[in-house]
């Protein structure tokens, strides 16, 4: 018998549309700034692939792909991520989850939660990445912050450490 491709799960359907949603309004809201937009989407990679390797459940991983692709909204943070939610249909719980998570995306003393833990450590890479962090100082910060096997991983690839 050949081997049939797997079908995704239902779950797994709505969760790709709605980040995909998410993600076009964000382009949106950042109103072609390619940096910003290329920011959110090296985020959003890093976290989906650190997630699914850490096998989230498919709640905390929706969360966190949703918060990952809305994480750097500017400003008034929390009211603009919960209207871009709201415009496309997330439900309550999951966005008051990612609005926790975006709140407290810079607060390392508040992770609660294991999605919560891989947006940071993905926002963390793609941050040194993006500034240029000396490798000193990636080391000294990460020490503290990173715990999950894949984003420790990840983290020392992307900087040969």
């Amino acid at each position: 018998m050949p081997d049939e491709k797997k079908k995704p799960a239902q779950a797994e359907i709505k969760r790709a549309a709605d980040v995909n949603l998410v993600a076009l309004k964000m382009k949106k809201y950042h109103d072609g700034d390619m940096h910003k937009v290329q920011h959110f989407v090296r985020v959003y990679t890093l976290a989906k692939s650190i997630g699914e390797l850490e096998k989230l459940t498919d709640e905390e991983q929706y969360a966190l792909e949703l918060a990952a692709v809305v994480h750097n909204v500017e400003g008034d943070r929390i009211p603009v991520v919960r209207d871009i939610l709201r415009s496309c249909n997330i439900e309550e719980p999951v966005a008051m989850r990612v609005c926790h998570m975006v709140a407290n995306d810079h607060n390392y003393d508040h992770i609660s939660t294991l999605d919560h833990q891989i947006l940071i450590e993905a926002r963390m890479i793609v941050d040194f990445k993006e500034s240029g962090t000396p490798i000193n100082d990636i080391i000294r910060q990460a020490e503290d912050v990173f715990i999950t096997n894949t984003g420790k991983l990840f983290l020392k690839r992307a900087f040969n450490i």
